[in-house]
Order: C-alpha cells, then structure tokens, then sequence
C-alpha cells in the first residue's frame, strides 16, 4: 500500500464507508481494514448457543418419551403409567411402544434437517433447527448401545427373537449406519450454512461445545431425580446425552477438512434475551417436574 494510501486508511478504518473513495489501492484497504477489526465482533455469543443447545436437547428428549413412545403408548392402548425425563413407564411391555421413541426422532431429525435446507440467514432458530435435528437424528446411537448390553428399549424390541446374537448384531448395524449418515448429513448442512449463510469456519467449536455441554449438563441434573432407578442417571441421563450426542464433537474437524469456500461476512448470533429464558423457563420445568416425573392413574 502506498504511504499516503496508509495514513488515510487509519482515518478511513474509523469511518469505513470512505475507504473506496479515498484509496486506490481499495483492495488492500479492505483486507486492512477488516483484519484491524476485533475478532470477537465475528464470533457468537456463547450463551446464546447453549441456550439454544439446552432447548434443543430437552426437546429432543421429549420426542423421544413423550411423541415417541407416549403416541405409540395411546394407539396401542398401553395405558401410560409416569412420563419423566429418562422413561415412559406402562402398564404393558411393547415392542412397538419401545420402538416407537428412536423412530420418533429420527423421523422428526430428518424433518428439522429438510426443513433447514429452506434457510438463506444464519439465524438462531437455523441454529435450533441444526441442533435439534442432529439430537434427534443421533439418538440412533441408542440402537448400538442397546444391543452391546441387551438392555433398554431395543432390548426389549427383539426379546425372545432367536437367534438372539443375529438379532443383536442386525440392531446394533443398523444403528451404527444410521448414527454416521447422521454425522455426515450434519457436517454436509453445517458446510452448506457455511457456504451461503454467514458462518464462520473459525466459529464451529464455538457453534457446538456450549450446547453440547449445557443441554447434556441440564439432561444429567434432571436425571438425577428419576422415580425409577440411580443407574439411570448414568445410562438415561449422561448417557443418552454426552454419550450419544458426541457424533456433534466430529463435526468441526469434519466440516474443516471439506468447507471449500468461506462466507464474506459472517453473521454470528448475538445474545438473545428471549432464547435465554426460554432456557431457563425449559431447564427449570425439565428438572422440577420431568426430572421426578409425572405420574398418571390407571
């Protein structure tokens, strides 16, 4: 850049809408100017993402208990004993109801997903429908986790089924199938995001880690006063959330290695009033009343 171009460019850095009309050399003006901006500015607010991480992880959970196998439990006539945080319990056992909370989110994960093909902006309800699609979509973890302890929903979906290690070994592949075309769709729509909304590369941990965390902390907590069993906390609570949404820590280095161009100007999200107590109003009702669980009478 040339001198005079410099000392002109650091009075234009404070009022950019001069930088074209005072330098020639505007190319390197801009790159100038935006690399003397903080790079904060770029990044999303932290909270904001894990209140939305927090929403989508209860509601995720609930089209599991609640749409899932409570839906399944109303058409079968399988009267609903207690709805909680980590169970649907019935009066009768049911293969179709046991089956019914994974399909139930895979349905509704893929829905979220075709759903957010539609966005154009980087918006908090996109980042919703991100996260709210892949909690649902890798719940298919379950299918895995199930089989290896012969324990669980689909457990009981291929009880007595013979020969009972072929059965296993069929659930088991075919939730780990799922399980990665579900990581690979998320990491293909976060790429996507990153192409034609404003997403930053550089904001993908920032994207992920906070609702990670903070959805799988309130699931956990909530856990803790399940009405059936401690093993739960860890099996129902810790795991059904850190365990099986850990496909979402591949995603940045996924998305890194395949993101082939990167958005001019980033949108990230700014702290949003309404999603925070949303969050907190969800995690309040999640624990104080899902977490002990509602209890119905026959």
């Amino acid at each position: 850049m040339c001198g005079s171009c410099a000392g002109r460019l650091r009075t234009a850095c404070r009022q950019p809408g001069r930088i074209a009309a005072l330098s020639p050399c505007y190319p390197l003006a801009v790159t100038a100017a935006t690399a003397a901006l903080p790079a904060e500015s770029a990044r999303s607010n932290w909270l904001t993402v894990a209140s939305i991480g927090i929403v989508a992880c209860l509601a995720a959970d609930m089209v599991h208990e609640a749409l899932g196998h409570g839906t399944a439990s109303l058409l079968t006539h399988d009267p609903v004993l207690s709805l909680s945080t980590v169970a649907v319990q019935n009066a009768l056992p049911s293969r179709i109801v046991s089956a019914a909370g994974t399909s139930a989110n895979c349905i509704v994960g893929a829905l979220s997903f075709l759903l957010l093909r539609r966005a154009t902006t980087f918006s908090p309800g996109a980042c919703f429908l991100w996260l709210f699609g892949a909690f649902n979509l890798l719940n298919s973890g379950y299918l895995v986790v199930s089989a290896f302890t012969n324990n669980g929903d689909w457990a009981n979906v291929i009880f007595d089924l013979s020969p009972a290690w072929l059965w296993r070994c069929g659930v088991g592949l075919a939730g780990a199938i799922v399980y990665y075309l579900s990581v690979r769709w998320a990491v293909i729509l976060m790429i996507r995001l990153i192409e034609r909304t404003g997403v930053a590369l550089a904001d993908l941990w920032r994207l992920i880690l906070p609702a990670y965390l903070s959805g799988g902390m309130v699931m956990t907590i909530a856990a803790v006063f399940n009405p059936i069993s401690p093993s739960l906390i860890l099996l129902s609570g810790a795991g059904a959330s850190f365990g099986l949404n850990a496909g979402l820590l591949f995603v940045p280095g996924f998305v890194s290695d395949n993101a082939r161009t990167q958005s001019i100007e980033p949108h990230p999200l700014r702290f949003s009033l309404f999603w925070f107590f949303l969050a907190v109003f969800s995690a309040g009702f999640f624990i104080a009343v899902l977490g002990p669980g509602i209890h119905f009478s026959r």
